[in-house]
Protein backbone atom coordinates (compact mmCIF):
# COMPACT_ATOMS: atom_id res chain seq x y z
CA UNK A 1 0.00 0.00 0.00
CA UNK A 2 1.15 3.30 -0.92
CA UNK A 3 1.54 5.75 2.39
CA UNK A 4 -0.71 8.72 2.43
CA UNK A 5 2.80 10.45 2.82
CA UNK A 6 3.87 10.00 -0.35
CA UNK A 7 0.34 11.04 -1.98
CA UNK A 8 -0.27 13.82 0.59
CA UNK A 9 3.00 15.36 1.59
CA UNK A 10 2.65 17.80 4.49
CA UNK A 11 4.64 20.53 2.29
CA UNK A 12 5.16 19.78 -1.45
CA UNK A 13 7.74 22.43 -2.03
CA UNK A 14 9.97 21.30 0.67
CA UNK A 15 12.53 19.27 -1.08
CA UNK A 16 12.07 21.10 -4.49
CA UNK A 17 15.32 22.03 -5.67
CA UNK A 18 16.00 24.87 -8.17
CA UNK A 19 18.29 23.39 -11.28
CA UNK A 20 19.48 26.30 -13.38
CA UNK A 21 20.02 24.81 -17.10
CA UNK A 22 22.67 26.28 -18.76
CA UNK A 23 24.06 25.85 -22.30
CA UNK A 24 27.28 27.27 -22.02
CA UNK A 25 29.95 25.59 -18.58
CA UNK A 26 30.83 29.56 -18.19
CA UNK A 27 27.14 30.16 -16.78
CA UNK A 28 27.83 28.17 -13.99
CA UNK A 29 29.00 30.88 -11.75
CA UNK A 30 26.32 33.09 -12.77
CA UNK A 31 24.06 29.88 -11.35
CA UNK A 32 25.53 29.14 -7.89
CA UNK A 33 25.65 33.22 -7.36
CA UNK A 34 21.95 33.15 -8.17
CA UNK A 35 20.95 30.71 -5.37
CA UNK A 36 20.57 27.68 -7.82
CA UNK A 37 21.04 24.16 -6.10
CA UNK A 38 21.71 22.05 -9.28
CA UNK A 39 22.98 22.76 -12.50
CA UNK A 40 22.12 21.23 -15.51
CA UNK A 41 24.44 20.55 -18.59
CA UNK A 42 22.84 20.89 -21.83
CA UNK A 43 25.39 18.95 -23.37
CA UNK A 44 22.84 19.05 -26.48
CA UNK A 45 23.48 22.82 -26.88
CA UNK A 46 27.33 22.77 -25.80
CA UNK A 47 30.13 23.20 -28.65
CA UNK A 48 31.70 20.66 -29.74
CA UNK A 49 35.11 21.20 -28.48
CA UNK A 50 35.14 22.79 -25.17
CA UNK A 51 37.89 25.63 -24.76
CA UNK A 52 40.06 24.98 -21.47
CA UNK A 53 38.21 27.60 -19.62
CA UNK A 54 35.06 25.87 -20.10
CA UNK A 55 36.35 22.88 -18.79
CA UNK A 56 37.56 24.24 -15.80
CA UNK A 57 34.64 26.09 -15.32
CA UNK A 58 32.67 22.58 -14.78
CA UNK A 59 35.34 20.94 -12.14
CA UNK A 60 34.92 24.45 -10.01
CA UNK A 61 31.24 23.60 -9.72
CA UNK A 62 30.36 23.40 -6.32
CA UNK A 63 26.40 22.22 -7.01
CA UNK A 64 25.53 19.08 -8.36
CA UNK A 65 25.46 18.20 -12.03
CA UNK A 66 22.42 16.97 -13.52
CA UNK A 67 24.03 15.56 -17.07
CA UNK A 68 21.65 16.41 -19.88
CA UNK A 69 21.66 15.28 -23.81
CA UNK A 70 17.70 16.57 -24.89
CA UNK A 71 16.73 15.21 -28.63
CA UNK A 72 14.96 16.59 -31.37
CA UNK A 73 11.96 14.59 -31.07
CA UNK A 74 11.49 16.05 -27.46
CA UNK A 75 12.53 19.68 -27.66
CA UNK A 76 16.43 19.25 -28.22
CA UNK A 77 19.07 19.41 -30.46
CA UNK A 78 20.50 16.02 -30.28
CA UNK A 79 19.82 13.78 -33.49
CA UNK A 80 21.68 10.22 -33.09
CA UNK A 81 21.54 6.70 -32.14
CA UNK A 82 22.05 5.63 -28.76
CA UNK A 83 25.01 4.63 -29.48
CA UNK A 84 26.14 8.34 -29.74
CA UNK A 85 23.74 9.49 -27.26
CA UNK A 86 26.42 7.27 -25.04
CA UNK A 87 29.13 8.24 -26.19
CA UNK A 88 28.36 11.94 -25.29
CA UNK A 89 27.17 11.08 -21.59
CA UNK A 90 30.15 8.85 -20.86
CA UNK A 91 32.66 11.27 -20.20
CA UNK A 92 30.29 13.14 -18.08
CA UNK A 93 29.55 10.49 -15.52
CA UNK A 94 32.24 11.17 -12.96
CA UNK A 95 31.36 14.53 -12.75
CA UNK A 96 27.45 13.80 -12.67
CA UNK A 97 25.13 13.21 -9.80
CA UNK A 98 22.09 12.64 -12.11
CA UNK A 99 21.42 12.27 -15.70
CA UNK A 100 18.74 12.82 -18.01
CA UNK A 101 17.63 9.95 -20.02
CA UNK A 102 14.90 9.82 -22.67
CA UNK A 103 13.00 6.76 -23.22
CA UNK A 104 14.44 6.12 -26.43
CA UNK A 105 18.17 5.67 -24.01
CA UNK A 106 16.80 3.84 -21.53
CA UNK A 107 18.44 0.60 -22.01
CA UNK A 108 21.27 2.23 -21.13
CA UNK A 109 19.88 3.32 -17.67
CA UNK A 110 22.07 0.30 -15.75
CA UNK A 111 25.26 1.43 -17.06
CA UNK A 112 24.72 4.92 -15.16
CA UNK A 113 23.67 3.33 -12.24
CA UNK A 114 26.35 1.14 -12.65
CA UNK A 115 28.56 4.06 -12.21
CA UNK A 116 26.75 5.24 -9.24
CA UNK A 117 24.72 8.10 -10.91
CA UNK A 118 20.78 8.50 -10.44
CA UNK A 119 18.13 8.71 -13.01
CA UNK A 120 15.57 11.34 -14.33
CA UNK A 121 13.91 9.34 -16.45
CA UNK A 122 12.29 12.19 -18.83
CA UNK A 123 9.40 12.52 -21.27
CA UNK A 124 8.53 15.46 -23.04
CA UNK A 125 4.96 16.28 -24.90
CA UNK A 126 4.28 19.00 -27.57
CA UNK A 127 0.50 18.73 -25.98
CA UNK A 128 -1.28 18.29 -23.14
CA UNK A 129 -1.84 14.50 -21.87
CA UNK A 130 -5.34 13.75 -21.23
CA UNK A 131 -7.30 11.25 -19.24
CA UNK A 132 -5.23 8.14 -17.43
CA UNK A 133 -1.83 9.18 -19.67
CA UNK A 134 0.07 11.01 -17.30
CA UNK A 135 0.02 8.46 -14.65
CA UNK A 136 0.46 6.03 -17.41
CA UNK A 137 3.97 7.81 -18.76
CA UNK A 138 4.62 8.44 -15.20
CA UNK A 139 4.80 4.72 -13.93
CA UNK A 140 6.27 3.89 -16.91
CA UNK A 141 9.59 6.42 -16.63
CA UNK A 142 9.32 5.24 -12.90
CA UNK A 143 10.35 1.57 -14.10
CA UNK A 144 13.98 3.34 -14.58
CA UNK A 145 14.27 6.28 -12.94
CA UNK A 146 12.41 9.50 -11.07
CA UNK A 147 10.08 10.26 -13.66
CA UNK A 148 9.97 13.81 -15.03
CA UNK A 149 6.84 14.67 -17.55
CA UNK A 150 6.77 17.63 -19.41
CA UNK A 151 3.60 18.37 -21.26
CA UNK A 152 2.45 21.84 -23.54
CA UNK A 153 -0.63 23.36 -21.44
CA UNK A 154 -3.54 24.48 -23.78
CA UNK A 155 -5.69 26.39 -21.47
CA UNK A 156 -5.73 27.10 -17.71
CA UNK A 157 -7.46 24.08 -16.71
CA UNK A 158 -4.76 22.03 -18.35
CA UNK A 159 -2.58 23.85 -15.73
CA UNK A 160 -4.62 22.84 -12.72
CA UNK A 161 -4.67 19.14 -14.12
CA UNK A 162 -1.34 19.00 -14.27
CA UNK A 163 -0.70 20.53 -10.71
CA UNK A 164 -3.47 18.42 -9.12
CA UNK A 165 -1.83 15.12 -10.72
CA UNK A 166 1.44 16.27 -9.61
CA UNK A 167 -0.11 16.63 -6.03
CA UNK A 168 -1.63 13.31 -6.09
CA UNK A 169 1.13 10.85 -7.42
CA UNK A 170 3.36 9.18 -6.19
CA UNK A 171 6.82 10.82 -5.11
CA UNK A 172 9.35 11.58 -6.31
CA UNK A 173 8.00 13.24 -9.53
CA UNK A 174 9.10 16.05 -11.54
CA UNK A 175 6.47 18.43 -13.70
CA UNK A 176 6.98 20.93 -16.13
CA UNK A 177 5.73 22.61 -19.29
CA UNK A 178 6.95 23.44 -22.83
CA UNK A 179 6.25 27.01 -24.21
CA UNK A 180 5.60 30.64 -22.18
CA UNK A 181 2.32 31.11 -22.64
CA UNK A 182 1.30 29.16 -19.40
CA UNK A 183 5.08 29.63 -17.51
CA UNK A 184 4.13 30.67 -14.52
CA UNK A 185 3.08 27.16 -14.00
CA UNK A 186 6.59 26.48 -14.20
CA UNK A 187 6.62 28.80 -10.64
CA UNK A 188 3.29 26.84 -9.23
CA UNK A 189 4.17 23.14 -9.91
CA UNK A 190 6.97 22.69 -7.38
CA UNK A 191 4.02 24.01 -4.58
CA UNK A 192 2.60 21.23 -5.00
CA UNK A 193 5.17 18.90 -5.17
CA UNK A 194 7.76 18.40 -8.06
CA UNK A 195 11.45 17.97 -6.72
CA UNK A 196 12.81 20.39 -9.32
CA UNK A 197 12.07 23.36 -11.14
CA UNK A 198 13.97 24.32 -14.22
CA UNK A 199 15.24 27.79 -15.00
CA UNK A 200 18.36 28.99 -16.78
CA UNK A 201 21.78 31.29 -16.23
CA UNK A 202 23.16 32.82 -19.20
CA UNK A 203 20.95 32.23 -21.49
CA UNK A 204 17.48 30.38 -22.01
CA UNK A 205 17.68 26.54 -22.98
CA UNK A 206 13.92 26.27 -23.69
CA UNK A 207 11.56 28.61 -24.02
CA UNK A 208 9.23 30.38 -21.25
CA UNK A 209 12.01 30.08 -18.68
CA UNK A 210 12.87 32.34 -15.93
CA UNK A 211 16.09 33.32 -15.01
CA UNK A 212 17.06 31.03 -11.91
CA UNK A 213 17.06 33.67 -9.28
CA UNK A 214 13.52 34.86 -10.36
CA UNK A 215 12.29 31.46 -10.43
CA UNK A 216 13.94 31.22 -6.96
CA UNK A 217 12.35 34.49 -5.56
CA UNK A 218 9.03 33.54 -7.15
CA UNK A 219 8.55 30.27 -4.97
CA UNK A 220 10.04 31.72 -1.65
CA UNK A 221 7.55 34.46 -2.32
CA UNK A 222 4.52 32.04 -2.68
CA UNK A 223 5.80 29.79 0.32
CA UNK A 224 5.39 32.44 2.58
Amino acid sequence: MISRELIYPTDPSTLMKCVASVSDPRYIQEAEEAGADMVELRLDLFSTNLSPDQKTCVKRCTLPLIITVRSRQEGGHFRGSPDDWWKLVLPWLSDATMVDVEQDFSMLTPLINDAGVEVIASFHSGRMLIGGELGAIATRLRAYGTPKVVVRPESPIDVLTLCWFTYRTVKPVITSIIDSKYRYARVMLPLFGSEMAFGYAGEATAEGQYHVREMRQMIEALRE
